[in-house]
């Protein structure tokens, strides 16, 4: 073992000022009220499989595939995921064939399209213009498949007739339905029939990225029961798991597909974080994640309401705001964006400040999820908006928000819809494993409030 105390003066100096400055990062998120669409935040339980050894192991499932193992450190996870995470996912996917292989969103859109075309099929996405993701029609390219745009109607309609007269035209391997950037997901239905009609060797696959935790909790229809042949992506966004992701399918042909293109496509799919994501369905199912669904909807809803009530530029005003836990606002140029969402971060609010379709500047992408896995209600959504309107509506510099959304954040300081340490109780649990699934609740969340 080193003895720190001959470590040079400098080194013990540049390691203490690293973590100086985790912590400084840390005690700025616990201050922050976080709207990024693209993020959410782990329960404390979910958190701990990070600091076990599970972190350090590669996993490949070889004791199932080949009748022994070649790497004995993912021995553990490997029970765990068949046992737990794979039933866990079957059933919230309803869907037969799951495969819990990417790593990440972008992985996943890269195994999915790998799996579901070949190099010089033809696939359609949507538009980025229409809130498709900005990398998918490059990965499509670099896979070596002819892309064509979703015709729409608008940014949140297709145009079925144009659609259908593609279809026949084109006849496409794949229509991979990519929304990133989405106030109303589309219907799977009607381009099922679209395909049915047109091309019926098409496929239909919804990359569920931002939704799985709308999805999974019942609180968005399931794309398969729609007409999708796949669907599936990240689980860190209103699914408030790690950052992995994973594809469904109750067709046993593709679930083939699926995992031999996982296989290429993936080395190992990370341990830790396959534990990770089975602490978070256990607790979708069991910690009222049909509330939780519901909350997100219902929340989304009201700070939408109310930034339009206080004068804001909210999109989609005449359709009801949303249908998923997504707000947009007009922030009416660049500039005026940059400066908004600065002040907002200065007074502890953190936004999503991209382009957003129908926004003539650069826009805010706002979502309600993580506020609600921490807690919130319609009521405090309605206050959050409030504290964003006097920035975006009033031009109020950040000291006359800061003291009031600190008030609200110390609120919402930690995750709800999750287990808490009682769970640990078990005397099968180990005291030292109590002990840190304590201390990472005090340490990330400030339990001790």
């Amino acid at each position: 073992m080193t003895d720190t105390t001959t470590l040079p003066a400098s080194t013990r100096e540049s390691v203490a000022e690293l973590f100086v400055s985790l912590a400084r990062d840390q005690e700025r998120a616990r201050a922050t009220l976080n709207l990024v669409p693209s993020e959410n935040v782990l329960s404390p339980l979910a958190r701990v499989p990070m600091a076990l050894d599970a972190y350090s192991r590669y996993f490949f499932d070889h004791k199932r595939m080949f009748g022994a193992w070649s790497f004995f450190g993912g021995t553990g996870a490997g029970e765990i995921e068949q046992e737990t995470l794979i039933p866990l996912l079957r059933d919230q996917a309803d869907a037969p064939f799951v495969n819990p292989q990417p790593i990440s969103g972008l992985n996943c859109m890269t195994a999915a399209m790998s799996a579901l075309a070949s190099p010089g099929d033809t696939i359609v996405l949507i538009p980025t213009d229409a809130g498709g993701h900005m990398s998918t029609a490059g990965v499509a390219r670099r896979l070596g498949l002819r892309v064509l745009t979703l015709p729409m109607a608008d940014a949140h309609t297709v145009d079925h007739d144009a659609l259908g007269a593609l279809l026949r035209t084109e006849r496409p391997a794949l229509v991979y339905l990519d929304q990133s950037t989405v106030l109303f997901p589309l219907d799977c239905a009607p381009i099922r029939a679209a395909i049915e009609r047109e091309s019926p060797e098409t496929l239909l696959h919804f990359d569920s990225s931002h939704l799985n935790g709308l999805i999974l909790s019942k609180a968005l229809p399931n794309p398969l029961d729609q007409g999708a042949d796949t669907f599936g992506g990240s689980t860190h966004k209103t699914l408030p798991g790690p950052h992995k992701a994973f594809l469904a399918t109750r067709r046993a042909e593709l679930a083939d597909l699926i995992a031999a293109s996982t296989a290429d496509l993936v080395s190992h799919h990370h341990p830790a974080e396959v534990l990770s994501l089975a602490v978070t369905l256990l607790e979708l199912r069991d910690r009222d994640g049909a509330g939780y669904g519901a909350a997100v909807l219902a929340n989304a809803r009201a700070l939408a309401g109310r930034l339009h009530e206080r004068g804001a530029s909210v999109a989609a005003a005449d359709r009801g705001f949303t249908g998923c836990h997504q707000v947009w606002l007009d922030t009416r140029s660049d500039d005026e964006g940059v400066s908004m969402a600065d002040t907002l971060f200065e007074a502890g609010i953190a936004v999503n400040r991209v382009g957003v379709p129908g926004v003539r500047g650069a826009g805010f992408r706002l979502s309600s999820a993580e506020m609600t896995r921490c807690g919130a209600t319609e009521t405090d959504s309605a206050e959050l908006a409030d504290l964003i309107a006097d920035v975006v509506v009033d031009g109020a510099p950040a000291d006359r928000v800061e003291a009031r959304a600190a008030a609200l954040r110390a609120r919402l300081y930690r995750p709800r819809y999750c287990f808490d340490g009682d769970v640990l109780k078990d005397p099968a649990v180990p005291e030292w494993l109590r002990r840190l699934a304590a201390a990472v609740a005090h340490g990330v969340y400030g339990e001790d409030r």
